[in-house]
């Protein structure tokens, strides 16, 4: 046996790692072991059970090394606390990938591998084009590897350097162009269950040829279901603390999308004005702001941006998340106050973006100039503010403990590939001078300062009854189930209110079978998002622990027609996806189903579902 020097835990002889704390343990093979072993100890690979290229504590893969039979290692393109990233190229289309290869002493355990591989399968049912796509994930007895879409371009923190290195604010219009197509591949992951965690300007890359956004390293990211549920959850505070959303600094589990428009409303604020509204010295003092300042006003920075951006920034940022938008559609259609504003047109907007960026990728064209110095705003001066409550105090030092710890955890498991940051520059520098200096906490808006409101309308207008609020209560279906239609935000979700019966499918009391979402101008009918998990054959079940993430499709509509609710009065039909998977998309281990691959491919009819009031 061997005793791991980290943890101190006893270990089965010949492990390399420790099945409890992933350390690599001192070298314990006996002189007589064979070069190679056949068996391990689960999770756990034995002395000469790596590739001679997987040595512990990294996954350093030579030149010409071929994955999965078809992808050939070029370079490193990056490196960070859980794996290394190279540019790649599949030898049978000759097209450039990006290979993510997860460290060996964590591709070996258990309980990352599972989890690696849950996501990925979640990761790879969007299919948007402003989502860098995932396009396999490879297992292989040496080694776990996630096989990306390579772009050719630069990332979006190297766009806004690049402008406040050149003393220019980003020009609204081009601001805005980006954004929207943000806010779309986020509201592609999130109409998939799948919440980001992490959004910031390095994780938004602009491709060269179009300039096309696309969203990425999607390392963090959880699906919905699994963090509502607890599970999957990491310990401490993950994601990028200034980008960070309250109830993410607070700790809290039950998140969703919000955390999400919150990191986009700083990520606005951040394109418009060149920093980020919350900084300082200290993470302390980072959690503090954003768990009680307002965010500044940026109209008072900038004559060119009008008011209704602050409106929509002061929203999505809203410290209490049931102020916030609750999904990226409508943040977006608060963005169009000005239609104006949107930016050139598609073919336009390409040249506003120099031929001489710095490829985020390693692979840099012909007309390639150096990058951009990055030129950092003045750190925020932090005041103390009186009368805190001892509470206050021990929420804060916890959290930041929390952070500390996360910080490790977060490192190898959270922020999967993503680059390690630098160290925050102390001193402060001159910022560009059409910002002006960071608002102290005293400067800013104080939480009884009325937010930033839009002009206002020629004529009063009623306030607008969302029509969904009448069907809030019990329901029956035709077949007998019932459910429970709650609002959530302005969408109406229908849970199930008793899952006996419907255990074989996969559902759970209290689970989303479907939602609702008010159409304007048609009171009685309604958009469906239906949340539909396929009936398994009669010798199999699901495995609920393994399978929710992969095993459930989001359907808005079929064959092109979007999947419809109406209401005469007294009931309600609700269109609904009906599945038909291969057996061959079940992820199996003997009866129990503990993943599903490519439903997006099966066969799929549309059924109708008669509600009325029990």
């Amino acid at each position: 046996m061997i005793d791991c020097p980290a943890c101190h835990q006893t270990n089965p002889l010949g492990a390399t790692f420790c099945i409890y704390c992933g350390d690599v343990l001192p070298d314990s093979t006996p002189d007589s072991a064979p070069a190679s072993a056949d068996g391990t100890v689960p999770g756990v690979p034995m002395s000469g059970a790596l590739h001679p290229n997987l040595t512990p504590g990294s996954a350093s893969l030579t030149t010409g090394h071929i994955v999965d039979g078809k992808y050939s290692i070029d370079s490193i393109l990056g490196e960070g606390g859980m794996g290394v990233v190279y540019l790649a190229t599949d030898i049978h289309t000759n097209v450039p990938v990006v290979v993510k290869a997860i460290r060996s002493e964590y591709a070996h355990r258990e309980e990352f591998r599972n989890r690696i591989l849950a996501e990925g399968r979640a990761l790879a049912r969007i299919d948007h084009q402003n989502v860098v796509r995932l396009n396999a994930v490879v297992v292989e007895p040496d080694g776990l590897f996630l096989v990306m879409q390579y772009i050719d371009g630069e990332s979006l923190d190297k766009t806004i350097s690049r402008y406040v290195a050149q003393q220019t604010p980003m020009p609204v219009p081009l601001v805005l162009k980006i954004f929207h197509q943000v806010l779309d591949g986020v509201g592609a992951a999130h109409a998939e269950g799948v919440i980001h965690r992490d959004l910031k300007p390095a994780n938004i890359l602009i491709r060269r040829r179009d300039a096309v956004a696309k969203v990425t390293d999607f390392g963090i990211a959880k699906a919905e279901e699994d963090i509502q549920a607890g599970r999957g959850q990491t310990k401490g505070i993950i994601g990028s603390l200034l980008y960070m959303a309250p109830e993410q600094i607070k700790g809290l589990r039950d998140l969703d999308n919000r955390v999400d428009i919150y990191g986009l409303g700083i990520l606005l604020y951040e394109m418009l004005v060149g920093r980020v509204p919350f900084d300082a010295p200290s993470e302390f003092e980072i959690m503090k702001l954003h768990l009680e300042a307002e965010i500044p006003l940026i109209s008072r920075m900038r004559s060119d941006v009008p008011a209704y951006l602050d409106t929509a920034i002061h929203r999505a940022c809203a410290k209490n998340r049931e102020d916030r938008f609750t999904t990226t559609a409508e943040m977006a259609a608060a963005l169009q106050a000005d239609s104006t504003l949107r930016g050139p047109s598609h073919d336009d907007s390409a040249s506003a973006y120099p031929v001489g960026l710095a490829s985020p990728m390693g692979r840099p064209g012909p007309a390639f100039d150096p990058p951009a110095r990055t030129v950092t705003a003045e750190s925020a001066e932090f005041e103390q503010p009186k009368g805190r409550s001892p509470l206050f105090w021990i929420v804060l030092s916890l959290s930041l403990f929390l952070l500390g710890a996360g910080a490790v955890f977060g490192a190898a498991y959270g922020g999967l590939f993503s680059p390690k940051p630098p160290k925050r520059r102390t001193s402060p520098t001159t910022s560009a001078p059409w910002v002006p200096p960071t608002p102290s906490v005293s400067q800013m808006p104080s939480a009884a300062v009325t937010p930033p409101v839009a002009p206002p309308a020629a004529t009063p207008v009623a306030p607008v009854v969302n029509p969904l609020e009448t069907l809030v209560g019990s329901w029956k279906s035709d077949t007998g189930r019932v459910y429970d239609a709650v609002m959530s935000g302005r969408a109406l979700e229908f849970r199930i209110h008793d899952a006996r019966g419907m255990e074989q499918d996969g559902y759970v009391t209290g689970e989303e079978r479907f939602v609702l979402e008010a159409i304007e101008g048609q009171p009685t009918v309604f958009s469906v998002k239906d949340k539909i998990r396929p009936a398994l054959p009669a010798d199999l079940s699901y495995d609920l622990t393994r399978s929710r993430s992969s095993c459930q499709e989001v359907r808005t509509e079929l064959n092109g027609k979007p999947l419809r609710a109406r209401f005469d009065g007294a009931r309600l039909t609700v269109e609904v996806v009906k599945l038909a998977p291969d057996r061959s998309m079940f992820l199996r281990e003997g009866s129990k189903v503990n993943g599903c691959v490519r439903l997006r491919e099966a066969k799929a009819s549309m059924l109708q579902s008669t509600l009325v009031r029990p």
